[in-house]
């Protein structure tokens, strides 16, 4: 902006007929003279008060400067800037024109590198609301295919597929490295679209929009079952699951997939962990499912069979390399196989991920041999299943009534020990009242009989005291894991039942 109104001039012989044609009055040479500043020549080097005209200048009041000076700056908007704010508003403008001159424009590149198909679709995502500089609106054609773009933060591209995704800042210049997806929404490529069933363990619901199943960033998880919380990648929490250090159950998730879809399909016609108590052929090894209609073993591989570096301890044996995982894998086969296992199924679980494990499943012998297709399976409650802790669900059924160990690993088709691990393991969380003592009192509080005098007990413990010997012994006995517990003076062998137990085999 030009703040002075009158300037103070001499006469001199180059513009002393350009002054008088203005109407001012010759006198003489060097003589100073007052004239309005509109009438001063462009080329004037007559000094001027100016000031600068953007509004968010620091130092708006400049010091005088050259009138001369003065018009080769002003813009076409008519206002002048000082040199530093001309630079914020104009200098990329103008760096951009610059680089045009060398260069292609993102348009250009975009039809000369991909097919016309994704070419169109890119013009199609380019917001023009918001790709603005100064006022202007940017096209592809104003902008280098190297670009950094608004602010050296990209230029805003739309959703197709999503309105309601919104637009975001992607940076043309990666993209014209050869990185193709980063041009791409990132909501759509979010968890909330690609793996929603994962959205449970999130803390912060909106980062299932702002993350992709791939991502390594690390965000705040909280258990669903017991509400433990930790940092954790995305990608890992896709390809592991949570795995909860509190209320874990140990079992796998491919076991737990692979247990609710047998289910679905066969109830309870089907044995999991088979072992040398179902065959003694087993020996040491465990394999995970056996379907006996179909002389069937099912084997759940994780990413420690695939790959090396994801060795654990098993239940049984230390595996010490990847080689000798792979080793086990083939003897435990060939065992099987030598033991007329007619059908032996691998099932590839390396991710633990509804869509790998499903894919793996249908492309297996299993459908064709269990008479399925893709469309009979509840796949999503078979990942339901597999998220939960069974130690939640030992608990609940503990809760709902059923106080027998016996009961519930019968129900679930997991041992006695390990049902009663699980419930002192919900005791800590508080999840149940479960209370050893008490259940193995109630035991020895248990009426019995002694099969060898027929003498009927009200309680282990009196049993105990007449013949100087362990309850221990005397429930396994009535549990038919011993054939005798104590002995009579002259050494017979005493034999016991529960008495209930002893009612119904006479009847």
């Amino acid at each position: 902006m030009l703040l002075s109104k009158t300037v103070i001039v001499k006469w001199n012989k180059r513009y002393r007929k350009y002054y008088v044609e203005k109407g001012y009055p010759f006198t003489n040479y060097d003589d100073e003279f007052i004239i309005n500043i509109e009438d001063l020549p462009n080329g004037s080097n007559v000094k001027v008060d100016v000031k600068c005209d953007c509004d968010d200048c620091n130092n708006p009041y400049l010091k005088p400067m050259r009138f001369q000076n003065y018009n080769k700056y002003i813009h076409d908007d008519g206002k002048y800037y000082c040199k530093k704010c001309s630079i914020k508003l104009y200098g990329k403008e103008n760096e951009l024109k610059s680089k045009l001159k060398n260069s292609i424009s993102f348009y250009d590149w975009c039809y000369n590198n991909l097919p016309k198909e994704e070419a169109d679709k890119i013009m199609e995502r380019w917001d023009y609301e918001l790709n603005i500089r100064n006022g202007k609106i940017l096209n592809p054609k104003d902008v280098t295919y190297r670009s950094l773009g608004l602010d050296n933060k990209g230029y805003w591209f739309k959703c197709l597929k999503h309105k309601d995704h919104g637009s975001e800042l992607k940076h043309i210049f990666n993209f014209t490295k050869k990185q193709k997806d980063c041009l791409d929404c990132k909501k759509c490529n979010s968890i909330a679209i690609t793996h929603p069933e994962y959205c449970i363990y999130l803390v912060n619901k909106e980062d299932a929009y702002k993350y992709s199943y791939g991502s390594n960033k690390k965000i705040l998880m909280k258990c669903p079952n017991c509400g433990y919380e930790k940092k954790m990648n995305l990608n890992t929490l896709i390809s592991k699951n949570f795995g909860c250090i509190r209320c874990s159950d140990n079992i796998s998730f491919p076991e737990k997939f692979m247990f609710n879809l047998l289910e679905q399909l066969l109830n309870k016609e089907f044995k999991y962990q088979l072992s040398k108590k179902d065959f003694k052929w087993c020996n040491n090894y465990k394999y995970d499912f056996y379907i006996d209609k179909i002389n069937c073993i099912i084997e759940t591989h994780g990413l420690q069979h695939y790959k090396e570096g994801f060795e654990r301890i098993n239940s049984l044996r230390h595996v010490k390399n990847f080689k000798e995982t792979q080793q086990n894998d083939k003897s435990k086969e060939m065992l099987a196989r030598d033991n007329n296992i007619k059908n032996y199924i691998i099932i590839d679980c390396r991710y633990s991920e509804l869509e790998w494990i499903k894919n793996s499943i249908i492309n297996s012998e299993l459908p064709k041999l269990l008479n399925f297709k893709e469309e009979n399976i509840d796949w999503l409650k078979c990942h339901e299943y597999a998220c939960n802790s069974l130690v939640k669900e030992v608990c609940n059924m503990w809760n709902n009534g059923i106080k027998s160990t016996k009961e519930i690993a019968k129900l679930l088709r997991i041992s006695i020990g390990t049902i009663i691990k699980y419930l002192k393991q919900g005791v800590k969380l508080d999840w149940c009242d479960y209370d050893p003592n008490i259940s193995s009192s109630r035991a020895k509080t248990k009426k019995i009989i002694c099969l060898t005098t027929n003498e009927i007990f009200d309680s282990i413990v009196d049993s105990c005291k007449k013949y100087n010997t362990y309850d221990s012994n005397i429930i396994k006995c009535c549990q038919n894991k011993v054939k005798s517990a104590g002995k009579l003076e002259d050494g017979t062998k005493l034999q016991w039942m529960y008495y209930d137990q002893y009612l119904k085999t006479i009847q």
